[in-house]
């Protein structure tokens, strides 16, 4: 505890004093709130101390700079009030609008997307005695009618729900009348990866919001890419003229990245083997992803044959073993955890030494969010990544498949398709790891000039192979073709080892014979990966072809319709 007295309002103030402060705001607006609703909460009052309430709740000396960035264009009346805050996993979001709502009249809602979530964040801030509660559909009649009514009262200083509870009559009826000091979307990142497809209210969150008035807006993400701010932003409903985007550094010194190419399921499993084996050997513990429960269950299985205790956690595990497993990790009682892409969003555990992907995730924002997980404590940690040609496939296929298994829509699939493209150029990046991920962030790359020297291809004196051509080929500048059956040409290359034979050959007859028509060396038409990445892929409109990398618009626009064609099938001529 801090000991040291703070200037408050004028008055010499010991922190301890003011861990009543936000007590003596609640009970004011308990007496006052109804009569007064928005307008007392957005007068004009000279706020706590930020710093002493800091030390007092939440043991902190000071704010970190992005903290206080964001914080201040929160709380600024001339910034609008719309912050969009991107810090990776475990780098403190939460505080940015937890400190602000302590320190405000009123109380926070905060927008949260699972429920454990919402439990795990109840109950740390209940520890450090600031007064929350959540709204969800596992609460009883009962119970949800108790919480509302000391709601009304301004009994709590957060309120955290989920947007399918926005829209609620008697929760904006309770949040009307204990003032709304501001809203905070927590995992703002869900807005883009789940409105589209099984939570269709994140589309929604701008409109029910809304109706709370003028209040403040933060939104947090620790995985978002420019193009997904945009579209946070435009979903709220801001301008993003008036938006303060607060962006913190990506770059984890402390994580070694590395992708293992292999052939076969069993080579999968000795990896992971190894993996573990070497992170594990001190202190710590491990997370291991799989794209499929089936993978999940097998993979444990295996595991704890080997004597690790690998509980499976999957979106298919009943509700109460998956708070239960979940309890268990956070608890330290739980060494290794195999599970789905279902486990994970505010796990707080800082000694995770390991994140082993078994199977390729769908995008590169899962990936980063999911291996972030790791050396959260700043340590030593790892994220191995393991790559089978097999896996681009399975992952092709989920693109293509919406939440309840059946044809998604043609636009969220090319969109799937897009992701996962981003993903694969990351696998076969010949460059620092850190370095593609901070560019694919918008972060400046520059942080790290000369590499991490921590990542596989920092380390290997040459790069790896890429996944999908090895070995690579390379597209050599050669005169315009006039003979097909000219004998002195060499051979074309082979499809390389897990690219469709068959259809590679088609794309590449295709391409040679519009080469032949344009008078044009043929990697004009398209360069010898981008054919390898439509066999693998099959984009099916000109959208995913803009996701092939080296087909840009003009090829695309050139091209495009007639490589479409051959993948479709048909038999097509140039």
């Amino acid at each position: 505890m801090v000991a040291a007295r703070v200037r408050h309002g004028g008055v010499a103030s010991s922190a301890r004093d003011l861990r009543d402060e936000p007590r003596r705001i609640q009970g004011d607006f308990a007496r006052h709130g109804a009569r007064f609703g928005t307008a007392l909460v957005n007068a004009k009052a000279p706020l706590p101390d930020l710093d002493a309430l800091l030390a007092a709740h939440f043991g902190f000396a000071e704010l970190r700079p992005f903290q206080r960035e964001a914080i201040d264009a929160l709380l600024a009346e001339n910034a609008g009030g719309r912050v969009l805050l991107v810090a990776p996993t475990g780098g403190g979001k939460s505080l940015c609008y937890q400190l602000p709502a302590l320190a405000l009249r009123g109380t926070a809602l905060v927008v949260s997307p699972l429920v454990a979530l919402m439990e795990d964040q109840v109950r740390g801030l209940e520890a450090r005695g600031i007064p929350a509660t959540f709204f969800a559909s596992t609460l009883a009649a009962e119970e949800n009618g108790r919480r509302l009514a000391a709601l009304r009262r301004g009994a709590f200083k957060l309120v955290y729900a989920a947007p399918e509870r926005l829209g609620h009559a008697g929760l904006a009826a309770a949040l009307a009348a204990a003032g709304t000091s501001l809203v905070a979307i927590d995992e703002a990142h869900c807005i883009v990866q789940w409105g589209h497809d099984f939570r269709p209210d994140y589309l929604r969150i701008g409109e029910a919001l809304a109706q709370r008035g003028k209040a403040r807006m933060i939104a947090c993400t620790a995985t978002a890419t420019r193009a997904a701010r945009g579209e946070i932003m435009r979903r709220l409903g801001w301008d993003p003229r008036k938006v303060v985007t607060v962006l913190r550094g990506f770059f984890r010194p402390n994580l070694a990245l590395r992708v293992v190419r292999v052939r076969t399921p069993r080579e999968v499993l000795a990896e992971v083997r190894r993996a573990l084996a070497e992170a594990l050997s001190g202190p710590g513990a491990g997370i291991v992803y799989t794209a499929t429960r089936k993978s999940a269950e097998a993979l444990a299985a295996a595991l704890r044959a080997d004597g690790w205790d690998a509980p499976v956690y999957h979106g298919g595990t009943a509700a109460p073993e998956r708070a239960r497993i979940s309890a268990a990790f956070a608890a330290h009682e739980t060494r290794v955890l195999v599970a789905t892409n279902a486990f994970g969003m505010g796990v707080d555990r800082p000694d995770v030494r390991i994140v082993v992907h078994a199977e390729t995730p769908g995008s590169l924002e899962a990936y980063y969010q999911e291996v972030g997980r790791a050396g959260r404590d700043g340590h030593d940690a790892r994220g191995v990544l393991i790559v089978t040609p097999k896996d681009l496939a399975l992952r092709r296929r989920l693109c293509r498949l919406g939440p309840d298994g059946a044809p998604a829509p043609r636009a969220e699939a090319s969109r799937a398709l897009g992701r996962l493209a981003e993903l694969v150029r990351y696998i076969d990046g010949k460059s620092c790891r850190h370095r593609i991920l901070l560019r694919h962030f918008g972060d400046d790359p520059r942080v790290i000039d000369g590499g991490c020297g921590r990542c596989d291809v920092c380390v290997e004196a040459e790069p790896p192979d890429t996944v999908r051509d090895p070995p690579r080929f390379e597209d050599e500048p050669e005169p315009p073709p006039t003979n097909p059956d000219t004998p002195t040409k060499p051979p074309p290359p082979a499809a390389p080892t897990g690219v469709p034979p068959e259809l590679f050959e088609a794309l590449r007859r295709y391409r040679r014979a519009r080469a032949l028509a344009l008078g044009v060396p043929a990697y004009v038409v398209a360069p010898n990966r981008a054919l390898v990445e439509m066999a693998m892929l099959r984009p099916a409109s000109a959208d995913e072809l803009l996701g092939i990398r080296g087909m840009g618009k003009g090829r695309v626009a050139a091209h495009g319709q007639g490589f479409l064609r051959v993948i479709g099938g048909e038999a097509v001529e140039a």
